[in-house]
């Protein structure tokens, strides 16, 4: 378990205490219960007596008067208001006021919190646990966009208006907003906005930069620029296609999912999603993302990957729902 500390200070008996969690983990996820920290160790001792602590755990739905605490202790009124003055000072219960700050007629006692803590060392370790739930292969791929808790990079979607040499219009820039969703998840909301049209990549020169592109040859400007570096590139003869080791791909329904050093800054890399056609695309954005550790199960950290994914619309509602590997 480990206590997390929080900026938001609450006001108990006329002092400030931040904020602190206990942090549990299980094979359902990360859990936080409340907690303070005690001070001194030989509050230890008044804890560690049983009846102190069934008192504590009976004060969980509502206050409790002194008769009621002594009954509970299993002790008389006189050792009550004792006990409960040791656990004021310790700052495990605390005496509720009406408003207005003055005190009720029959004094009332609540529990400060759902659990206490005694730091042997002050360890304060920083933790990032949304990247940390990322398996291997995906942390490795994403490495350079994930950078201690921070989005580092930009996400380049097709402009809706036409551009390029085919007057395109891009029908994916939506998909961006699920990949937005997804890396969400593992990253805190940038104080930059991280979402740029190809058509801005150009204007403001930011080809130096760690770059998520959606978005085909004929849609994204930024991949057309980028084609040739790709393992798995963009060919047009008849129609589009996409060609790797094993072949040429023609179905609407596949796209790629690649990785390249970004040639204008080898410190920077380049991800591209994209397909021959709109669903294509799709289906690189869920290999990319919910499908994201079939998809990059065998990539090693190597500087250019791609893989062919085809998408599959499995239960029938006319959305791709599910991909596999091309082979």
């Amino acid at each position: 378990m480990i206590s997390i500390y929080r900026n938001n200070k609450s006001k108990d008996n006329s002092r400030y205490f931040m904020k602190t969690y206990v942090l549990k983990k299980d094979e359902r996820g990360y859990f936080v219960n409340d907690t303070r920290l005690i001070e001194d160790a030989g509050t230890l001792k008044t804890l560690a007596n049983e009846n102190v602590l069934a008192m504590l755990k009976k004060l969980t739905k509502k206050p409790a008067t002194i008769d009621s605490i002594a009954k509970m202790l299993n002790v008389n009124k006189k050792a009550a208001v004792a006990q409960v003055e040791k656990l004021k000072k310790a700052n495990i219960l605390d005496e509720l006021e009406i408003s207005g700050g003055k005190k009720l007629k029959e004094p009332v006692y609540k529990r400060l919190a759902n659990s206490f803590s005694y730091e042997i060392e002050e360890v304060n370790l920083k933790l990032n646990l949304r990247e940390k739930e990322l398996d291997e292969s995906t942390r490795k791929f994403y490495s350079k966009f994930f950078t201690e808790g921070k989005f580092n990079g930009y996400i380049c979607v097709g402009s809706p208006d036409p551009h390029g040499e085919y007057k395109s219009i891009a029908r994916d820039t939506h998909f961006g907003m699920y990949l937005s969703m997804f890396i969400g998840q593992h990253v805190e909301l940038p104080t930059n906005f991280p979402v740029i049209l190809d058509t801005e990549v150009i204007a403001r020169n930011l080809f130096k930069e760690n770059l998520i592109v959606i978005g085909g040859p004929v849609t994204n400007l930024i991949t057309r620029d980028v084609n040739n570096y790709m393992p798995i590139k963009f060919i047009k003869e008849e129609g589009w296609g996409l060609k790797d080791r094993t072949g040429v791909h023609i179905r609407e329904y596949e796209g790629v999912v690649t990785k390249i050093r970004n040639p204008f800054d080898k410190s920077k890399d380049i991800i591209v999603l994209a397909g021959i056609r709109n669903p294509g695309t799709f289906a690189a954005i869920l290999g990319a993302t919910r499908f994201s550790g079939i998809t990059l199960r065998n990539y090693n950290s190597e500087e250019t990957w791609g893989a062919v994914i085809r998408g599959y619309d499995i239960d029938g509602d006319g959305q791709i729902d599910s991909i596999e590997i091309a082979k």
